[in-house]
C-alpha cells in the first residue's frame, strides 16, 4: 500500500495594517484628529461668542454697522456721566443751592435715564454718525483744541446766583387780548415806584409781597432760587440783568419781550469752579480716555452744527405776515353733521346739579318757571340775536358761562352723534339739521331748558379756502372757526421767519402767493392749517420770534436730515432697560 505524504500548508504572515505599530499609529492619529476637531469647535465657539458679544450688529446708519462693542463702550461712558451728574446734585444740595425737592426731581431724571441707558446710548451713536456726515457737508471742522475746551467745560461748575423777582404785569380788560397803552404805562409806573421804595429803605419782602403780580413767587417774596445764566425758564433780558447786577442791589425796571416789567435782586453768588480732578476720576474709574474723547468729539460736532444752523436762521431774510385757521385732527375726524354751539341754560331753582340728580321732580313748579324763562329769552333773541352773549353771561345757570370772564355759553366740544354731551341735548340738535347761525327753540334735558344757537358745522378748510379766495373775510372766519389761541386775533400770527415754525408749516407759508391763502397743510396727529399771507419783507428776527428760532431751528432742521437716513435699530436693544 502506497502512502502519500499530506502536504504542509504554509501560514501567511499578518498584513501590515494589522501590525501593532500601524494600529497604534492610526489610534494616535484618530485621537489627534478628535482633539484637533474639539479645539476647532472650541475656537469656533469662542469666535462666535466673541462675535456675538462684540461684533454683532445692534443697528446701522446708511449700512454702516454699529456693533455691540460700540454700544457697550458708549453705555459705560454715559453711565459714568450719570454718576458724575448725581454726585454734583448731592454737592449742590449740601451747599444749599438745590432744595431737597429740586434734588429729588434731578435724581428722578437721572434714574429714568439710567433705566434707558442702552437705548439712549444707541440713539446717541446713531446721531453721532449722522452728524459727523452733516458736519462735513456743512463745512464744520473739529480740532483737538475744541475737544480739550469741551472737557474743561464738562469739568466746570458754572456760576450760579440766588435771584429774587418782583414782576408787574399790565392788566387786560375782560375779553381783550392785549393791554391798552395806558395799562402798559400804569404797570411800568408801578414797577418804577417799587424801585424807588426799595432804594428809599423799604424791605424787599415788603415790596415783593405787596406789588408783584407773579402769584407763584410773590408769597415767597419773589424767591426764584439759584439760577444759571442760560436758564430757559426765565425771561432772557431779566436773567442777563441779574447776572450783571451788583450783590444785594435792586435792578432797574427791566421790560420783557412778553410785556411784563420786572425788578431783580441777587443775594448770593456761587463762582464758577473747575474740577481739576475730573480726568483723574475718569482714569480711576477705568474709563478709556481715547474713547471718551471720541464721545466728546461727537458732542462738539453737534454743538457746532447747532451754532451754524441757528446763526444762518437768525440772519436778516424774507419774513411773511401771516394769519391762520387751525382745525385739530380730532375735529377734522368728526362726522359732517357735527356742529359747534352756544347755549343758555335755565334750570329749575337755578340749580342744574339738583335737577340732574333728580332732586327736583318734574311736577315741581320750578320746571314750569324754567320753561317760561327760556321761552321769554327765546322770543327776545328771535328779534335780536346779537343779545345772545349778553343774556348768556347774565342769566345762564351754567356758571362757566357767566360774567365777563365766562364763555358766554360757547361749548368747547362739537355736538355729534358719538360726542360727550347727553343724548337729550345732542339728539334734538342734530335732528333739526340746522344751518350755521340758526337759533333753536328751547330743548329740555335733565339739567333744564337750553336755548341753542348753532355757530358752525365742522370746518372744511378746503371750502374755507374757496370762500376766502372768493372775497370772504379771513379774520372773521378765523375768529369763528379756528381752534388756535390766535383765533381771537383773527388768526394773526404776526411776522413769520424761516425756521420759526416746523418745516411742514413753513413750506405752506412760504409756498403761498403773497396776498393769497396757502394750500391746506395737514400734519399727522396734529391737525390742518390754512394760512393767509398778507405781506413779505426783509426783516431781522427779534424778540420772541428770535427765541423761538434759537430754540427750534436746529431741531427742526436735524429732524428732516435724520428722517432721510436709513436707520436700523435692534428692537431688543431699543426696548432694553439698564
Amino acid at each position: 500500500m502506497t502512502f502519500r505524504a499530506k502536504p504542509v500548508v504554509k501560514r501567511t504572515t499578518k498584513s501590515s495594517w494589522e501590525s501593532r505599530d500601524r494600529r497604534n499609529f492610526y489610534l494616535n492619529l484618530g485621537f489627534g484628529l478628535v482633539v484637533a476637531l474639539a479645539i476647532l469647535i472650541l475656537l469656533v465657539a469662542i469666535g462666535l461668542s466673541y462675535y456675538n458679544d462684540n461684533l454683532a450688529s445692534v443697528g446701522s446708519v446708511n449700512g454702516q454697522t454699529i456693533s455691540k462693542a460700540d454700544l457697550r463702550e458708549r453705555a459705560l461712558i454715559e453711565t459714568w456721566r450719570l454718576k458724575e451728574a448725581q454726585s454734583r446734585v448731592r454737592t449742590e444740595t449740601v451747599a444749599g443751592r438745590l432744595t431737597p425737592a429740586q434734588a429729588d426731581v434731578q435724581d428722578q431724571i437721572i434714574g429714568q435715564q439710567r433705566q434707558q441707558i442702552v437705548a439712549i446710548s444707541l440713539e446717541r451713536l446713531i446721531d453721532n454718525r449722522i452728524q459727523a456726515d452733516l458736519a462735513t457737508q456743512e463745512g464744520v471742522a473739529i480740532s483737538d483744541a475744541d475737544i480739550d475746551a469741551r472737557l474743561v467745560e464738562e469739568a466746570t461748575t458754572r456760576e450760579a446766583r440766588h435771584v429774587w423777582l418782583i414782576e408787574v404785569k399790565p392788566t387786560v380788560d375782560a375779553g381783550a387780548v392785549e393791554p391798552t397803552s395806558a395799562q402798559v404805562a400804569a404797570a411800568k409806573s408801578k414797577a418804577e415806584a417799587a424801585v424807588r421804595d426799595l432804594l428809599g429803605g423799604k424791605t424787599w419782602d415788603e415790596i415783593a409781597k405787596a406789588v408783584s403780580t407773579d402769584t407763584s413767587t410773590a408769597p415767597q417774596a419773589g424767591d426764584l432760587g439759584w439760577l444759571n445764566a442760560d436758564d430757559s425758564q426765565v425771561d432772557e433780558a431779566f436773567l442777563t440783568a441779574a447776572f450783571a447786577a451788583p450783590l444785594d442791589t435792586p435792578s432797574v425796571v427791566i421790560p420783557g419781550e412778553d410785556g411784563v416789567f420786572r425788578i431783580g435782586r441777587v443775594t448770593e453768588i456761587s463762582a464758577e469752579a473747575v474740577d481739576g480732578a475730573y480726568q483723574a476720576k475718569l482714569a480711576n474709574d477705568k474709563v478709556d480716555m481715547v474713547k471718551y474723547r471720541e464721545v466728546v468729539r461727537g458732542d462738539v460736532i453737534r454743538q457746532k452744527l447747532e451754532d451754524k444752523i441757528v446763526a444762518d436762521a437768525i440772519k436778516p431774510g424774507a419774513q411773511r405776515q401771516v394769519a391762520q385757521i387751525y382745525v385739530s385732527a380730532a375735529t377734522a375726524a368728526l362726522p359732517a353733521d357735527a356742529v359747534k354751539v352756544r347755549h343758555i341754560l335755565y334750570s329749575p331753582k337755578d340749580d342744574p346739579a339738583a335737577a340732574q340728580a333728580g332732586d327736583i321732580p318734574d311736577t315741581d313748579p320750578a320746571w314750569t318757571q324754567a320753561r317760561t324763562d327760556a321761552d321769554a329769552a327765546y322770543a327776545k333773541l328771535l328779534t335780536d340775536l346779537t343779545q345772545f352773549d349778553t343774556i348768556a353771561r347774565a342769566e345762564s345757570d351754567e356758571q362757566s358761562a357767566r360774567g365777563e370772564a365766562g364763555t358766554g355759553g360757547v361749548l368747547s366740544a362739537y355736538v355729534s352723534a358719538d360726542g360727550s354731551y347727553v343724548e337729550s341735548f345732542s339728539i334734538p340738535i342734530l335732528a333739526a339739521k340746522p344751518t350755521d347761525g340758526q337759533l333753536l327753540p328751547p330743548i329740555k334735558t335733565e339739567f333744564g331748558y337750553h336755548i341753542v344757537q348753532v355757530l358752525n358745522h365742522r370746518p372744511d378748510l378746503a371750502a374755507i379756502k374757496t370762500k376766502v379766495d372768493g372775497g370772504s373775510d379771513f379774520a372773521q372766519l378765523a375768529r369763528d372757526l379756528s381752534e388756535g389761541a390766535e383765533a381771537t386775533r383773527g388768526g394773526d400770527l404776526g411776522w413769520i421767519a424761516k425756521g420759526q415754525l416746523p418745516e411742514a408749516l413753513m413750506a405752506g407759508i412760504f409756498g403761498a402767493t403773497v396776498g393769497k391763502t396757502s394750500d391746506v397743510v395737514v400734519v399727522a396727529d396734529d391737525g390742518s392749517y390754512l394760512f393767509n399771507v398778507a405781506a413779505e419783507e426783509q426783516r431781522t428776527p427779534a424778540g420772541r420770534q428770535l427765541e423761538r428760532i434759537r430754540f427750534a431751528a436746529f431741531g427742526d432742521w436735524y429732524a428732516l436730515k435724520k428722517a432721510a437716513v436709513i436707520i436700523v435699530r435692534d428692537d431688543a436693544i431699543t426696548n432694553a432697560t439698564g
